[in-house]
């Protein structure tokens, strides 16, 4: 509805609105400022000017002293434009281009000081400090963010991003180029449509894509998709729009290649054959408690894909079904806590309408993780084998230093710690590579080879268990235990070298039996778990 001339006067100078005096609301006029229409022409820049103006105004006017001399004239004195009134004009002529580019036509319903002019600027303040501040980082597609969840990591990215126009660069890749040239009703003393809910979502929903500085928007996207997929399979879906810089061609090739509904609707069977056919025994070491994730990834996963594809979501009562449906086991405490839920059902707070309830509820009867907590020593050994035998093959000391040559800069690099071990390791290194004086000149035999390989296994075992034992001394902190524990490591290594000797024939004969083969894992597993 068009101003009368009745609301004009009042907008700029009633005490409740803009509360400018009516000389200066005369003198606006001469400054282009005649009409609420005319707001959204002026800026930030053009605002400062007229407060300028009105301060330092040209020409003079009669002189209006009593005693004045006929024809007396003086300077025009300044005019009052008070600070209220400049911050009230200035989010008058901000709201006015908020409406202009949102397609909506200023009014005297919405465009009153209080509330819809106070509420508009907090929201405009927030969009303006996003605007100032360092963008997120550009989420790029990797083995752990495939294609399909990347375009919705990368929505929420634009949504993020405020660009040229103080407009989040969502609106670039909405769905529709063209928005209904009638906006919806506003919200009650509100400057948005209930439907969007806020100044921000309107924005993205109606800004047009034909104003001057979308273009900028538009290149700025591209930049950020160049980036996501730079150095992956997915870059050349978007080189043909890297001439124009056009980032909605690019966002819109991409997505309709890898991501149409057919990929969405693969996923989104995938996931509901999850919650429908997997099954839970308790059999294996797979816990509840990760069993439990799945089904509560996969819902999020239908989740989003239900935003792509027309699709049914799950009820929180059938997604308990399905939990319970698919827990198969003899367990009577876990049992127990099932038929707890099932017949919990009191509206609005019962377990068998609340999944996470549900799931607080079978967790701490999980007969998997109850027998992790029952067995501590099994954990302790399974520990010690896979962190040992990491030391071991790849030649790490306890301190963490690499057991090989090092070049200088590398050297200096290392700590004290770091470098006493390696001097120790390369003194008894180099101690096993002295040949017998009687074997000089003679080619080194396989036998010593394999006794220098054997010596450099058993320092490596020697350090990797000696470390791990340091690590873990508050399990066993008797120093007699530790003396039964070193004495009783060393007996195994040295039986390890003993084998792996050469013998004679003669001693080969002369020994009845072989003495039983040590492996790695059987120092490992004994030195972890025998204690008798």
């Amino acid at each position: 509805m068009v101003f009368t001339v009745a609301q004009t006067t009042a907008f700029f100078t009633d005490a409740d609105q803009l509360a400018i005096t009516a000389e200066t609301r005369i003198q606006l006029a001469t400054e282009g400022l005649a009409n609420v229409e005319d707001l959204a022409e002026f800026d930030d820049e053009s605002l400062k000017q007229i407060t300028d103006n009105l301060r330092r105004p040209g020409g003079r006017i009669p002189d209006p002293n009593p005693g004045a001399a006929p024809g007396a004239t003086i300077a025009t004195p300044s005019f009052i434009f008070g600070a209220k009134s400049q911050l009230r004009l200035k989010a008058a002529i901000t709201i006015a281009r908020y409406y202009e580019t949102v397609g909506r036509v200023p009014s005297a319903g919405n465009m009153r000081w209080n509330p819809v002019i106070k509420t508009f600027i907090e929201h405009w303040k927030a969009l303006k400090a996003r605007k100032e501040t360092a963008n997120p980082e550009v989420p790029k597609i990797s083995k752990t963010l495939h294609i399909m969840k990347w375009t919705e990591a990368f929505s929420d990215f634009a949504r993020r991003v405020v660009g040229t126009r103080t407009i989040p660069l969502s609106y670039v890749i909405r769905d529709e180029v063209t928005v209904p040239a009638a906006a919806p009703a506003l919200m009650a003393n509100q400057p948005y449509a209930e439907v969007f809910g806020s100044v921000e979502e309107e924005l993205m929903a109606r800004a047009s894509h034909t104003h001057a500085l979308y273009r900028e928007d538009n290149a700025a996207l591209y930049f950020f998709l160049e980036e996501a997929t730079r150095s992956t399979m997915y870059a050349s879906s978007i080189q043909p729009f890297s001439r124009r810089k056009d980032g909605r061609g690019a966002w819109t090739a991409i997505t309709k290649q890898y991501a149409g509904k057919d990929k969405w609707a693969s996923e989104l069977k995938l996931q509901d054959d999850l919650l429908h056919t997997r099954k839970w025994k308790g059999q294996t070491n797979f816990s509840l408690d990760k069993f439990i994730s799945q089904h509560r990834n996969a819902f999020v996963s239908m989740q989003q894909c239900a935003e792509h594809v027309e699709f049914q979501l799950p009820n929180a009562y059938s997604r308990v079904g399905y939990l319970l449906d698919a827990i198969e086991t003899s367990d009577a405490s876990l049992q127990a806590a099932m038929a707890l839920v099932r017949n919990d059902e009191t509206p609005v707070t019962g377990k068998r309408s609340d999944f996470e309830a549900t799931a607080a509820c079978l967790l701490p009867h999980d007969p998997v993780a109850k027998k992790r907590n029952t067995n501590p020593q099994r954990n302790r050994g399974a520990e010690v084998s896979a962190i040992d035998s990491s030391k071991i093959k790849s030649g790490i000391g306890a301190t963490g230093v690499p057991l090989r040559y090092h070049k200088r800069e590398e050297y200096n690099k290392l700590s004290p710690a770091q470098k006493k071990e390696l001097h120790e390791w390369r003194e008894s290194d180099s101690t096993t590579k002295k040949t017998n004086p009687d074997d000089k000149g003679k080619r080194t035999s396989s036998s010593g080879s394999d006794s220098h390989t054997t010596k450099k296994m058993k320092r490596l075992i020697s350090s990797a268990v000696a470390d791990e034992l340091k690590l873990r001394k508050e399990a066993k902190s008797d120093t007699d235990q530790k003396v039964e524990d070193g004495a009783y490591l060393l007996s195994l290594v040295q039986a390890h070298a003993s084998s792996t000797t050469a013998t004679t024939p003669t001693a080969a004969a002369a020994t009845p039996k072989s003495p039983p083969a040590v492996t790695l894992q059987s120092i490992l597993k004994r030195a972890a778990n025998g204690r008798n």
